[in-house]
């Protein structure tokens, strides 16, 4: 199973980057994440801990998300 993350509003690279810098090293593979959700306002994984992880750190920031489970 696929999961997506999308952003609901555009959120500043430097706020993405701030929480990327933070928590990248927290769980393998989602610096990735952030990656596209910069140069995208998505992210997808097969991993659901991943996108839950960096939906976690979003909301911290008080980001809006919509998390879309694909198949």
């Amino acid at each position: 199973m696929r999961y997506r993350i999308l952003l609901k509003d555009k959120v500043e690279e430097k706020i993405l980057r701030e929480i990327q810098s933070k928590h990248s090293r927290d769980v393998e593979g989602i610096s990735d994440l952030y990656d596209l959700l910069i140069l995208q306002g998505s992210c997808d994984s097969d991993v659901p801990s991943r996108i839950y992880y960096v939906a976690y750190t979003l909301a911290l920031k008080n980001i809006e998300i919509i998390i879309v489970r694909l198949n």
